[in-house]
């Protein structure tokens, strides 16, 4: 079949209209936090596209575990998301009294951090309870509001950092003596460009 016959397999009352229907891809926006150390607090760390939780934490956890040492890793749908800024929509409230993760954006630019957690009836009263209760959320430029019940999280004993040594990815993985190596060798390198320049200019 064609691509112009397959038009025809639309609903349309006029077959040289535009198609109504909007491209609608297969997988599902997941925005992911990591947890650099025990007990700290989770980074906004990107997005990715899954067909579910289950498969957008696997994912998190092999593409941003390997990008720095973390303890957890967390993915929240973007339809579980509700922003002071009017972005993000949550999609279906939860009942009252949830339990609601609080993200907030310092400044425009800055990361997402999670600050803390409120109890609500809807996203609009955790905004205020957040503003009211949580650090630096009355002053922030952004408020992400997310109902913990359905945020995903590794669990304390899942492994996310590859069991090898990947520490040359890291910027602190360059030790001292690694350090010395390199200047040794561009000053030799740099020493040894001037000395043929000098060569070439004189003779």
């Amino acid at each position: 079949m064609t691509m112009s016959r397959i038009r025809d397999h639309f609903p349309r009352t006029d077959p040289a209209a535009p198609l109504a229907s909007a491209p609608m891809g297969d997988l599902d926006p997941y925005v992911v936090f990591t947890q650099l150390r025990a007990n700290g607090p989770f980074l906004y760390a990107g997005w990715l596209e899954a067909p579910d939780a289950e498969m957008a934490l696997l994912l998190a956890r092999d593409h941003y575990g390997r990008d720095q040492v973390c303890t957890a890793v967390r993915v929240i749908h973007r339809a579980d998301l509700e922003s002071s800024d009017g972005l993000y929509t949550l999609a279906m409230p939860p009942p009252d009294g949830t339990e609601w993760l609080v993200a907030t954006q310092k400044r425009p630019g800055d990361i997402f951090i999670e600050m803390g957690r409120v109890r609500a009836a809807g996203p609009a009263a955790a905004m205020d309870a957040a503003r009211a209760s949580v650090p630096g959320a009355a002053t922030a430029h952004v408020i992400w509001v997310i109902p913990a019940d359905r945020a995903v999280t590794t669990a304390p004993d899942d492994l996310i950092w590859r069991t090898t040594d990947q520490t040359y990815r890291l910027a602190r993985g360059y030790r001292r003596d690694v350090r010395e190596k390199w200047t040794r060798f561009r000053d030799e390198s740099a020493l040894a460009e001037y000395e043929r320049d000098d060569l070439t200019e004189e003779f």
